[in-house]
């Protein structure tokens, strides 16, 4: 499983990214919104999952997301958005959208794994019976 992140800082992506891929996933990162889109065309195919950013120079994770929704290729790709903020409106504005999870900042590599699990899961058991509703992870 490869999953796409997206984070400005570079401790932060370099930290977190060493956790996800002791989890057993393959990595592709990227630094803002506009490299973000710029990986889906790289790689689009094989995302399983994309890790936003919300606050990001050059494009938003919000911004990002619209996009990523807005393109029939990579709207199924689930998105889980972390932010700093935990501004409500924020958060129903991405729901929205179509986020399929979100993490506030700060959280622990254990944290964002276990989320990371819990959104591909539900895509699973999603794409296995594609009568049930799924709800966004809260």
């Amino acid at each position: 499983m490869k999953i796409l992140f997206v984070e400005d800082s570079g401790l932060i992506r370099r930290v977190m990214v060493k956790a996800i891929q002791e989890a057993g996933f393959t990595t592709v990162e990227a630094e803002n919104g506009l490299e973000a889109l710029e990986c889906l065309r790289t790689h689009g195919n094989s995302i399983n999952l994309v890790i936003l950013d919300w606050n990001m120079p050059k494009m938003s994770g919000y911004d990002a997301l619209v996009k990523i929704r807005s393109q029939a290729q990579y709207k199924d790709i689930p998105v889980l958005m972390a932010t700093a903020d935990s501004i409500e409106e924020d958060v129903k504005k991405a729901i929205a959208v179509g986020i399929s999870g979100y993490i506030i900042k700060p959280f622990t590599p254990g944290v964002l794994i276990m989320k990371i699990d819990s959104i591909l899961r539900a895509q699973d058991s999603k794409s296995s019976h594609p009568t049930d509703l799924y709800q966004p992870a809260k």
